[in-house]
C-alpha cells in the first residue's frame, strides 16, 4: 500500500509545533521539501512514471527473440536463442505500436546474428541487436586419451551433448565413420571426434603380393598381383598382375584380397566419401528491410 504522504507531512508539521508552538516559513518550507522527496520515490510517482516514457530493453530482447527462433524453425530440436544484452542507458521512447523485428537483406543466420528492432509508432526509432544461436547435439568424444597410430573400436568412443553452433572443424555424430579409423595424432579424452583426425586403416601395402579375383558372367577367376600403392578397406588402388604383367585397377576387399574392376562394370561400390560433421549455419537468409 502506498504512503499517506499528506498525513505524514502534518505529523511532521504538528510534531514541530508541538515542540516549537509556532511554524515559520523556513520550517514550513523543510516539511515541504521532505514530502516532494518522499514523493518522488513513492512507487507510481513522478520518478514511477518518467520510467514508464521510455520503451524497456527486455520487450526489445524479447522480439528479437521469437522473430529468430520463428525464422530457425523447427530445423533443429535443440536449438535456442539469447539476444544479447542492451546497454540500460538506451532510453528510446515508449512505442505506441507493436514492436517489428527484422534482419538486412541477404543476411544469413549463423552463431551470432543481428537484428533489427523498429518502432513505426507516433516516435518511430529502429535499434539492431546481437542475437546468439546455440544448437546442441550428441556428438562422439574420446572415452580416453589416445595415442597416435591408434586403431578406433567401439570402446573408444562416447557420446556427449555439446554445443555445436561454433564447432568450425566439424564433429561426428555417426561412429561407422570412426570405427577401423586410425588416429592421426593423439586425442585427449573428452575431445570431439572430427574426421581431419583420423585416417583410413591401411590394409594393402604397396609392392604386397595380393590375390587379384575377377568376376564375369558367373566365372570367377583369381590370380597373383602386386600392389603399387597402399590401400585402406574398399579403396581403389593400382594392382600389377603378375602373370600377364598389365597394370589394372581394383578395390580392396581384405588385407589379402584386391577385386578388379572389370570394363563395364557397374556394381564396385567404394567407401562412403568423408564429408565433414553438421554446422549450427542453418544457411537461412531474409529479404526484409
Amino acid at each position: 500500500m502506498e504512503p499517506d504522504l499528506s498525513d505524514f507531512v502534518g505529523n511532521l508539521t504538528l510534531r514541530w509545533q508541538r515542540r516549537q508552538g509556532v511554524v515559520g516559513p523556513r520550517q514550513l518550507l523543510s516539511c515541504l521539501y521532505i514530502g516532494l522527496w518522499l514523493l518522488l520515490l513513492a512507487p507510481g510517482g513522478a520518478a514511477g512514471a518518467a520510467e514508464r516514457q521510455w520503451q524497456h530493453t527486455d520487450d526489445i530482447r524479447a522480439a528479437a527473440e521469437a522473430y529468430l527462433r520463428d525464422r530457425i524453425g523447427n530445423s533443429s530440436g535443440h536449438t535456442t536463442v539469447e539476444a544479447g544484452a542492451l546497454d540500460p542507458r538506451h532510453r528510446l521512447p515508449l512505442c505506441d505500436a507493436d514492436l517489428h523485428a527484422f534482419m538486412r537483406r541477404g543476411t544469413t543466420i549463423g552463431p551470432r546474428t543481428i537484428i533489427g528492432v523498429r518502432c513505426s509508432g507516433t516516435t518511430s526509432w529502429t535499434v539492431h541487436i546481437p542475437v546468439n544461436v546455440f544448437v546442441s547435439a550428441d556428438i562422439l568424444v574420446a572415452a580416453r586419451t589416445l595415442p597416435p597410430g591408434h586403431l578406433i573400436t567401439a570402446s573408444d568412443l562416447t557420446r556427449d551433448r555439446r554445443d555445436v553452433s561454433r564447432m568450425n572443424a566439424g564433429y561426428v555424430t555417426d561412429a561407422k565413420e570412426l570405427i577401423g579409423q586410425r588416429l592421426k595424432q593423439q586425442l585427449i579424452a573428452g575431445r570431439p571426434y572430427t574426421l581431419s583426425l583420423v585416417q583410413a586403416d591401411r590394409l594393402v601395402k604397396r609392392g604386397q603380393t595380393v590375390t587379384l579375383v575377377a568376376s564375369s558372367g558367373g566365372i570367377n577367376v583369381s590370380m597373383a598381383g602386386k600392389a603399387l600403392t597402399d590401400g585402406a578397406m574398399n579403396q581403389r588402388i593400382r594392382v600389377e598382375n603378375l602373370n600377364s604383367g598389365r597394370i589394372v585397377e581394383g578395390i580392396v576387399r581384405s588385407r589379402e584380397q584386391v577385386e578388379i574392376l572389370l570394363p563395364g562394370t557397374r556394381d564396385f561400390s567404394n567407401a562412403t566419401p568423408k564429408v565433414t560433421g553438421s554446422t549450427a549455419d542453418t544457411q537461412a537468409s531474409n529479404n526484409d528491410r
